[in-house]
């Protein structure tokens, strides 16, 4: 059997495209499978991957906007889209200036459409990532009233639909094996990497390096730890009434010997 998969689809493309069946496995952020789950998508978390270092993910506003401070968005019309990893970020970013996800005015778009809509000033502030955040700070045309540094997260996921993760544990483990070397690789060689990745999202070498900087390529296997984070993330959104159910992180996870045949031994050893 072969294997579909996508490093470039994410979020809710991935789980659509998992849930349709047009792919196996792919990555995400924390927050996409928690939705997923809530929709009951038959999705298996394959492995962790840590978080990066926050900067490449930001709420920002235009540089003559009145609007100083994170807090000063109570009430302003704030674009992101909905179901990424972006809705955990403005909630924990929120919460940490004194607002809830309650006190703005979500605008929920793609990120195209959010940056279309944030240039032309139909919403007042908008969560910008790299490569594009790093070409607007550049430019000088914004300003960041928060970037995710210090954003307590889980990290991001291999999701895998639970048909191929059981039927298929030798080759999952293959094939993770195979992107935890090259995520290895591009650990130690930011400037090569970059120069094969930015024709690909249609940047320059530069700012795909320091792209390339803000995060880390690693892996951690699915363990209590782990499980216990995403469970908090998916206990706080429901709380917040962002997703429509409590979610059952555990209803999307394998049995401790089910992980062992699929994660790489090079990852069981580090943990």
């Amino acid at each position: 059997m072969g294997v579909t998969w996508s490093q470039f689809v994410s979020g809710p493309r991935l789980l659509e495209a998992l849930n349709v069946g047009s792919i196996d496995m792919g990555p995400t952020g924390e927050t996409p499978p928690i939705f997923a789950q809530a929709a009951d998508t038959n999705l298996i978390y394959v492995v962790n991957t840590p978080p990066g270092t926050g900067e490449g993910s930001a709420i920002i506003v235009l540089k003559d906007s009145p609007i100083k401070t994170l807090a000063d968005i109570k009430g302003k019309k704030v674009a992101y889209s909905r179901g990424t990893a972006q809705t955990f970020f403005v909630v924990k970013a929120l919460e940490q200036a004194g607002l809830t996800i309650s006190d703005i005015q979500s605008v929920n778009l793609t990120i195209a459409d959010g940056r279309a809509a944030f240039l032309n000033k139909t919403v007042d502030a908008f969560v910008e990532g790299d490569p594009n955040l790093i070409k607007l700070q550049r430019e000088g045309s914004i300003r960041i009233l928060r970037n995710a540094q210090g954003i307590n997260t889980p990290g991001g996921y291999y999701l895998a639909s639970r048909d191929f993760a059981t039927n298929n544990a030798d080759l999952l483990k293959a094939i993770l094996s195979e992107y935890y070397q090259i995520g290895e690789w591009a650990n130690k060689n930011r400037r090569a990497a970059a120069e094969i990745l930015a024709p690909k999202v249609k940047t320059d070498v530069d700012t795909m390096e320091l792209t390339l900087a803000r995060r880390k390529y690693d892996m951690r296997p699915i363990n209590e730890e782990v499980i216990n984070a995403q469970q908090k993330v998916a206990d706080l959104l429901y709380q917040l009434k962002v997703v429509p159910k409590l979610v059952d992180i555990r209803g999307a996870t394998l049995t401790a010997q089910q992980y062992v045949a699929i994660t790489p031994d090079a990852v069981r050893n580090k943990a």
